[in-house]
């Protein structure tokens, strides 16, 4: 049993010795291959700035600008509220969910007939389609068409 202790403590300290040996030479070569690349720092002006920006389709606005901004849609909110729009839909024997998506797009009660498809199929509501005559207006969310298309 002692042998082995021996052994065991021989291989230790062999380990650790190669082991200091080894760190001492990473270290230099580490040391010489971060040093050779220098990172290139370039400063460059303002009006250089806005014009890399400027290819990228980003645009730089000052204080001025961005109030100014700010400003115009409010003012288009309070003078044009947006009016909601009713539909009568006439759900017939046959409709696909495709076709209910499109009409309810024409008649501008969705923005976006593709969405309302897309969510009709994920809560498999397109295959409990009822027919029927519906009101709809659109202040209505996917959920709350799905909820009466589907009663």
């Amino acid at each position: 049993m002692k042998q082995v202790l021996q052994g065991f403590a021989t291989a230790l300290l062999l380990a650790g010795a190669c082991m200091l040996v080894l760190h001492f030479t990473a270290d230099n070569r580490t040391t010489n291959t971060t040093s050779a690349a220098p990172i290139k720092k370039e400063q460059l002006s303002t009006e250089e700035m806005k014009t890399h920006l400027e290819k990228d389709d980003y645009y730089i606005l000052n204080s001025q600008e961005y109030e100014e901004l700010q400003k115009k849609p409010q003012a288009k909110e309070e003078t044009e509220p947006e009016q909601t729009k009713k539909f009568q839909l006439k759900l017939e024997r046959g409709m696909t969910s495709d076709e209910v998506a499109r009409l309810l797009e024409k008649k501008h009660i969705l923005e976006d007939g593709d969405a309302f498809l897309t969510y009709l199929n994920v809560t498999e509501a397109s295959k409990a389609l009822q027919v029927g005559t519906y009101d709809i207006n659109s202040d209505m969310s996917y959920e709350e068409i799905a909820d009466l298309l589907t009663k």
